[in-house]
Order: C-alpha cells, then sequence, then structure tokens
C-alpha cells in the first residue's frame, strides 16, 4: 500500500513548530576580533580605549598656540620659533604641550630656525580630540549582533583584541538514493551511464556555511538501516541534520520512517511548491529534516525553513534585499498552495521588471540564474499583468542595474556576446531572457525592454521582422540590428533511426516530436510550414510538448526522447546530431533609438560588429555573417 502524507499543513504554520522545537544556542566562543567577521556576539562590546586616544594632529604640519598667531596677516607676516613657539608634527602625532591648533605645512614659509605664517590659526584648528570617534567605555557592539568587517576594525580601533561569540552551529547534510554518484569519487567518463550526479549535498553544504552554519556532509546513503544508523550518530554531534531526498511517500523513501524511530516526526508536508514533501522531527531534541531530492525543492525547503532555524539559533537576523517589482505577463498559479517563483528582474525607468523563469522543482539552472525569488501565496490564483509585487534579491541590485537586459529569441550568439562582454568589461553582464520573438516583442511595445531579439517571418510578405514589427510596435520610434543569417531545420539523430528527410514525415505514427514554445520565431515558422504542407498539427505526436530553447530540444533528441524537432544548424553540431535544412532566416535585435544612443549599446554594438564575433559564429557553424552588425530598418 502506499505511504501518504501525514498532514500538510501551512509554511507559516510549519516554521513555528520547527522553532518552537528548537533553543538558541548558548555556548561561546572567544575568538582574536579579527577572526569574528560574521559571528554573533553573546554580550555588549565596550571601548577599551577612546580613539585617537589623546589630542593629536589631523594635519601635516606646525602645532602652536592659536593665541601666539593672532597678529599675523597678508601684510604683517609673523615669524615663529621652531621648537618654542611651534613644532613640526605629522598626522596623528600627540600636540606638545602648550599648544592648541595645527598649520598645514603649505600654508607656512621656512626661515631658518622659524616659520613665517600670513594669517593666524583658530582654536583647534586641525586638531583631532580625545575621543573624537570613540569615547573609553563607549558601547559599540550590543549582544546578538552580527559582526560585519567594518564593526570588526572599529572594535580593533578601540583596543578590543578578542570577542565572546557565539558558537556556530553545525549543520551535518545527508545524500540519499541508490541513483546518485558522487562526482568525485567516480571516473568522469562512467558516471552518464551509472545515475545522477549528487550535486545538492555539496550544494546544500555551501548554502549553509554562506548564511553562517559550519558545513558538513555525509557519504551517499542508499539503504534505510544505515541511514539510522547515521542519522542517530549525527544527533549526538550537530544541531541540525538535513536528509536530502526520501521524503516524499515511494516505496524508497524512508526519512519519515527513520525519523519516527528514532525521534518525533512533527510534520510531513508543506502547502507550498516547490517543496511539498518537506519532513520536520526532533531526534535526542535536534531538528531533523528531511528535505525533497529535486534540487530547487531542496533549496527553497532550506530558505523556507533552515534560514529561519538559523536567525533563531544565533538570535541574530540575516539580512535579506526585497525590490518592489512589476509582472510584465500575467502568472497564474494553483489556489490552495503557496508558490516560490524563481525570476530574472530587468531595471527600466527605475523600474524593476519581474519574468519569471521556469517553474519545474527539478531545474536547478533557473534558480542559479534567477535574480530573486517571488512567493505567490496560496488564497490567490497567481499575478496580474502590471502587478506591482515584492521580490527577495538572490543578487545586489547594483548587479541587476550593470546589466543589459534582452528580451525575445535564444540563440547561441547570445551567450556569445556574453562572454565578450564579461571578457572586455568585467564589471557588466549581459542577460538574455528567452520568451520567444513574440513575447519579446510585446514586451518591447510597452517599453518594459530596450532590446528584443526575433526571428519572425512574415506570412504573406515572406520577409522576417521588418512587418510584425511594423505591426505591433508603429509609432514607437525604433531600429532593427542584424546578427546573423541562420537556418532552421529538423534534428535527427546522426544514424537517422527513423528516416526522417522532411517535414512531411513528422506526422507519421512513428515519429515522436519536440516542439518549441508558443510566440516564438521558430514555432511560428513551423505552424507555417505546416500550413503550407497541409498537415494537421493533430496527428504529430509530441506537438504539445514545448521546449523554450534550441539547446533543450537538441539533448531531448540526442537522448532518444523524441526523434526530430526543429531548431538552428549550428545546436546540430554541438550535440552531433543530424540535421535537415528547412528554412534561412534573419536573427536580429530591435533597439528604441533612444538606447541606440546610449553607451551600453555602443559597446554591444561594437562587439556584434566585431571580426571576433563573426568567427566565433563561424566556428560554431550554421551561421552566415556577411550583414552581421548592419542596420537594416529604421522607423520613425
Amino acid at each position: 500500500m502506499a505511504k501518504r502524507y501525514l498532514e500538510t499543513i501551512k509554511s507559516e504554520e510549519a516554521l513555528r513548530r520547527v522553532l518552537d522545537q528548537v533553543r538558541p544556542i548558548q555556548d561561546e566562543d572567544y575568538l582574536p576580533t579579527h577572526l569574528c567577521r560574521d559571528r554573533v556576539t553573546t554580550r555588549p562590546t565596550f571601548a577599551k580605549y577612546s580613539n585617537p586616544p589623546f589630542v593629536c594632529s589631523a594635519m601635516d604640519g606646525y602645532a602652536t598656540s592659536f593665541a601666539k598667531t593672532l597678529e599675523a596677516d597678508l601684510m604683517n607676516p609673523l615669524a615663529l620659533n621652531l621648537n618654542s613657539d611651534a613644532f613640526a608634527v605629522n598626522t596623528g602625532d600627540p600636540l606638545p604641550r602648550g599648544t592648541d591648533s595645527v598649520i598645514m605645512v603649505e600654508e607656512v614659509e621656512r626661515a631658518e630656525e622659524k616659520i613665517v605664517i600670513r594669517k593666524p590659526a583658530y582654536l583647534w584648528q586641525h586638531v583631532r580630540m580625545i575621543g573624537e570617534d570613540i569615547v573609553e567605555g563607549d558601547m559599540l557592539l550590543p549582544a546578538n549582533q552580527k559582526i560585519r568587517t567594518l564593526d570588526m576594525g572599529m572594535l580593533l580601533s578601540a583596543g578590543i583584541t578578542h570577542l565572546h561569540v557565539r558558537r556556530k552551529p553545525t549543520v551535518f547534510i545527508i545524500p540519499t538514493g541508490k541513483e546518485l554518484v558522487d562526482i568525485y569519487k567516480e571516473p568522469a567518463h562512467e558516471i552518464a551511464p551509472k545515475g545522477l550526479i549528487d550535486f545538492n549535498s555539496y550544494l546544500l553544504v555551501n548554502v549553509a556555511e554562506e548564511i553562517g552554519f559550519s558545513g558538513y556532509r555525509s557519504q551517499i546513503v542508499i539503504a534505510k538501516e544505515e541511514l539510522a544508523r547515521i542519522v542517530d550518530e549525527a544527533s549526538h554531534s550537530y544541531d541540525v541534520i538535513i536528509v536530502n531526498a526520501g521524503s516524499s511517500a515511494g516505496s524508497e523513501d524512508f526519512t519519515e520512517a527513520v525519523i519516527g524511530e528514532l525521534g518525533t516526526v512533527i510534520f510531513h508536508g508543506v502547502s507550498m511548491m516547490p517543496g511539498k514533501p518537506t519532513i520536520f522531527g526532533a531526534i535526542r531534541g535536534k531538528p531533523v529534516f528531511g528535505i525533497p531530492g529535486y534540487p530547487v525543492s531542496a533549496v527553497t525547503s532550506f530558505k523556507k525553513f533552515i534560514e529561519p532555524l538559523y536567525e533563531h539559533l544565533m538570535m541574530a537576523p540575516l539580512v535579506r534585499e526585497h525590490v518592489s517589482c512589476i509582472m510584465p505577463y500575467k502568472v497564474p498559479s494553483r489556489i490552495g498552495i503557496e508558490e516560490i517563483l524563481r525570476v530574472n528582474l530587468m531595471k527600466k525607468d527605475r523600474k524593476f521588471y519581474a519574468f519569471p523563469l521556469p517553474r519545474g522543482a527539478s531545474i536547478f539552472s533557473s534558480l542559479a540564474r534567477a535574480d530573486g525569488l517571488i512567493t505567490i501565496p496560496e488564497n490567490i490564483e497567481g499575478y496580474e499583468e502590471d502587478e506591482e509585487i515584492t521580490c527577495e534579491l538572490l543578487r545586489s541590485k547594483e548587479d541587476i542595474g550593470n546589466s543589459t537586459h534582452i528580451i525575445g529569441s535564444h540563440d547561441l550568439s547570445l551567450e556569445i556576446l556574453r562572454d565578450m562582454m564579461k571578457r572586455k568589461f568585467p564589471d557588466r553582464d549581459l542577460i538574455s531572457t528567452h520568451v520567444g520573438s513574440l513575447s519579446g516583442i510585446m514586451a518591447f511595445q510597452k517599453g518594459i525592454t530596450d532590446l528584443c531579439t526575433t526571428h519572425v517571418l512574415d506570412e504573406y510578405e515572406k520577409v522576417y521582422n521588418i512587418p510584425v514589427v511594423k505591426k505591433y510596435v508603429p509609432h514607437r520610434p525604433w531600429l532593427l540590428v542584424h546578427i546573423a543569417r541562420r537556418t532552421q531545420g529538423l534534428l535527427v539523430r546522426r544514424d537517422n533511426p527513423k528516416a526522417i528527410t522532411g517535414i512531411s514525415d513528422i506526422a507519421r505514427s512513428d515519429v515522436t516530436f519536440v516542439n518549441r514554445q508558443v510566440g516564438s520565431g521558430t514555432r511560428i515558422l513551423f505552424d507555417l510550414l505546416l500550413k503550407e504542407k497541409g498537415i494537421d498539427r493533430d496527428s504529430i505526436r509530441g506537438y504539445d510538448r514545448e521546449e523554450s530553447s534550441h539547446t533543450a530540444v537538441a539533448v531531448l533528441v540526442r537522448e532518444a526522447v523524441a526523434d526530430t524537432g526543429i531548431a538552428i544548424n549550428a545546436v546540430a553540431r554541438i550535440f552531433s546530431l543530424g540535421f535537415i535544412p528547412l528554412a534561412e532566416e534573419d536573427y536580429d535585435l530591435l533597439v528604441t533609438k533612444e538606447f541606440a544612443e546610449n553607451e551600453r549599446f555602443k559597446c554591444l554594438l561594437d562587439l556584434i560588429r566585431s571580426e571576433e564575433f563573426k568567427e566565433r559564429l563561424r566556428e560554431v557553424g550554421g551561421y552566415n555573417t556577411d550583414g552581421t552588425g548592419k542596420i537594416k530598418y529604421v522607423n520613425g
């Protein structure tokens, strides 16, 4: 009989139960101050010395009594005797007895054993008073304060050489699953046929250490008995235990049973997505989590429960940065379950726009590429177009603001341009969000983006891009820059086992197809070809299976998930696939006239027009670069 979740509870209730089970860490470490960055104080810290600890000079010059200088002016220069009326001092030197001002070295004239001044000084001129920065006995940091790099400098300047800080909590990550292989223990050429690379456990250790844990990892665990032994031993040694995978309801999911046999299961199942199968329990008073094996679910569960647990253990909040952003499209979601979206953010006219990335729990690359996370509460059915919402940042605002963002059609040339951009301008980035040509043009029309890649063939004029942009963006000034001419065609495995020769073969009952997403230029081209051949799309096995990039189609064909799919020639060469040409097309960059005057675009255009870019396209193959970089149309 299949297992079922014990219950599914709201994430807020789940977190409350977690925190109710755990007491903050009381143990202390006593460490040198310079080793305490990111640690948390356990008691208030008071200045041992004042800073500066004496009255000192703020400039290189001469210390004197301001009263001795009052008669000096431009017409009546005044001479002061060195080492009696005036004393040479450098910045930071204590003021000699009887002096109360400093005259900068640039404002005096030397005359043997005298200095000559032409204006009077004033009391405490260019002088730092004792305790100007810090006064002995000042409280510098309270208890439960996370120590930043700048705090550390302040503490040292006040004579604090050692600090009492809360012991770092330890977390033990246990990867489970017979399908996993350790990339560091298996020869590289043997990994693919053996199973899936265990990157989750290494990732989670680093995520844990990034927020302040000391992270540890066990070997991959397969059997229930082995898992029980390792969890039992870990409960004696670590503050938090995380079992990765095995938290669902399958026949090989042992985590719930192990926690229940060694301690208490407090909940199993949370009404959020991704991360629903999360388990929490306690063994010997230690919190034990079972988090899902899908990597996005694993990280989501970690952020939802283990990050707040760290704050609770250390009695100190983590710094999380949020921004308000606008959804450019309607984003539906299932009511009754909390959903956490990964998004790319684009900054335009001081506003941030959020473009959702693939939502699958197994698509970790979308989390690694995300700029932020947006939560859709369980009581709403998603967000409406143009709705303003809050996003938790995964990258800094500065990084996002320094990125040039292109929305539209996917192509390998964008990856080449990004590499060239980062090499030439390390502080900048080129981000492309693949929503398809038409969706990109719609974002361009609404003023959300200044840059859009497109390759849409007009059915009647048989011209690429110009007619469709004129139709949807008739009044806004824009120009079209040619990136390259490329060939679209059918991908097949190298030996072409289904003997596919053209578009008509896709309708055969023994052929499976993988499609591109609605609104992409490739999908538009494919539908036009079907129409010309009189092929009914309902006759195509896999017509509704959609992917958002050429490379994704290529992988599915190479791995025999599909027999064929439409993509560009370049990916056929990269993935060693057969290629049946169907059409040549223009891949262009749509730019607002306003942004065309921007220095960022001029840098990008220089890269597109460079011989290096053309040569790299030719090396990839499948591109014609004769017109690369040319302005092919100007509107308005």
